[in-house]
């Protein structure tokens, strides 16, 4: 008996669950006006799938830029951060102040300003060895990404930081440990947990960033689709272009934010 009404509840919870899901809301009721006026447009414009579908390989290959791009730039912020956090959290002020005032700068900066100042700061080509090395305008694009994103970072490990307990620190340093060693061996590892989920949403949020390069030339999905959409002069394809590339950075960052939002709720719920 106790098993059919602990089975009846479960099923009446799932109905519950369900009955919420598919309650409407005016996010969801835009999402279906969205789609709707989408199927309609493809429906009366059966060759732009098909002309899109050609483009695909092309396309793909410029967002694989974006995620190059996207990574490179949030491994530079991530190393830059990390100094900079942990520089904040100094007792020391010659080096708590200067590492505040810089990621205060930075993190009020344009992205775009520094991407273009980064641009124009490196050189075409550098010299060594006799020899002549050109410089991929993508580094460029990837350094000024990071030091822009290196602010926020420095706050999420700041942030990290501090959440960890004093009673641990003062615990490690009872060992004998030193400052050094206590964000090392005992700190990092624990506000690691609590740095991840921002660490991610960071990264989302430089990915996004990344179509900036299309402004500098650079051959990512933005400029990709302004190409092919010249070569064929047709302004009807101007606006499901561009949506186009819209729904390739959603469908590529909706999961990982839904999933940085997953272990935010599942991490809070064990502390």
């Amino acid at each position: 008996m106790n098993t059919f009404v602990a089975s009846f509840e479960r099923a009446a919870g799932g109905l519950r669950g369900l009955a919420g899901y598919l309650r409407p809301t005016p996010a969801k009721l835009l999402a279906l006006a969205v789609l709707g006026w989408i199927a309609h447009w493809l429906q009366s414009h059966g060759d732009v799938l098909q002309l899109f579908w050609r483009w695909l390989p092309a396309l793909l290959q410029g967002f694989a830029v974006n995620i190059w791009i996207g990574l490179v730039s949030v491994v530079l912020a991530s190393l830059l951060g990390l100094l900079l956090g942990a520089l904040q959290v100094s007792p020391r002020p010659l080096l708590a102040r200067p590492a505040r005032l810089f990621t205060l700068f930075f993190r009020n900066a344009p992205w775009l300003v520094v991407i273009f100042f980064i641009m124009y700061l490196i050189p075409f080509e550098v010299e060594w060895g006799g020899e002549y090395y050109q410089i991929p305008d993508w580094i460029k694009v990837a350094v000024g990404l990071s030091l822009t994103a290196s602010g926020y970072a420095a706050e999420v490990v700041r942030g990290g930081i501090q959440s960890v307990p004093m009673a641990q620190w003062e615990a490690a340093a009872s060992l004998g440990l030193d400052r050094r060693q206590i964000l090392r061996k005992v700190v990092l590892p624990q506000a690691l947990r609590s740095m991840l989920p921002a660490w991610m949403n960071l990264y989302c949020t430089v990915t996004m960033a990344t179509a900036l390069a299309s402004l500098l030339g650079i051959e990512d999905l933005m400029t990709t689709m302004q190409l092919r959409l010249a070569a064929e002069s047709r302004p009807e394809l101007l606006l499901p272009g561009y949506l186009f590339v819209f729904l390739v950075f959603f469908f590529y960052i909706y999961p990982i934010s839904r999933a940085s939002k997953a272990l935010e709720r599942k991490w809070s719920l064990h502390d």
